[in-house]
């Protein structure tokens, strides 16, 4: 994540949470996509959407991230190998540079090594997340809960 003692980040929100994911990680930034439902699908996996011809599963990260509820009007695209995902969020910040003194431990909260440390901008805490694993994480409830 750091490189030369930095890492870029993009802070987004869920509920009154801000979270900061590294930029690298992410495809783009959309605005909310209009969704497809899919049957029986699993409560975190909100559906499909069409974008820019390809079909992408989008998720809820609230309850893997314990995070209040809101309206999502963003998502984050992913691009994993062939596989392309996103993120549902309320919201998204600009992108903020921090350095690895500036990470401070998490508190002791169980996110499966998915939060990665906190960091303080101004007033606002923001939880520095472990995207691949936040990603992999979501897809991997949601497999679990189709089965």
């Amino acid at each position: 994540m750091f490189r030369d003692g930095r890492a870029q980040l993009v802070v987004f929100r869920l509920g009154h949470e801000r979270f900061g994911i590294e930029l690298s990680l992410l495809d783009e930034v959309v605005d909310a996509l209009p969704l497809q439902r899919i049957p029986d699908a699993p409560h975190d996996t909100l559906g499909v959407a069409m974008v820019r011809g390809s079909l992408v599963t989008v998720y809820d990260p609230r309850h893997l991230l314990r995070a209040g509820s809101g309206e999502s009007k963003a998502a984050l695209l992913f691009v994993r190998g062939e596989h392309r995902a996103a993120l549902a969020v309320d919201d998204v910040d600009d992108a903020m540079t921090i350095t690895h003194d500036e990470l401070r431990p998490a508190p002791g909260v169980g996110t499966d090594g998915i939060l990665q440390g906190v960091v303080w901008r101004g007033q606002d805490l923001i939880a520095v997340l472990d995207g691949a694993a936040l990603l992999e994480a979501m897809m991997a409830v949601s497999e679990g809960e189709s089965r």
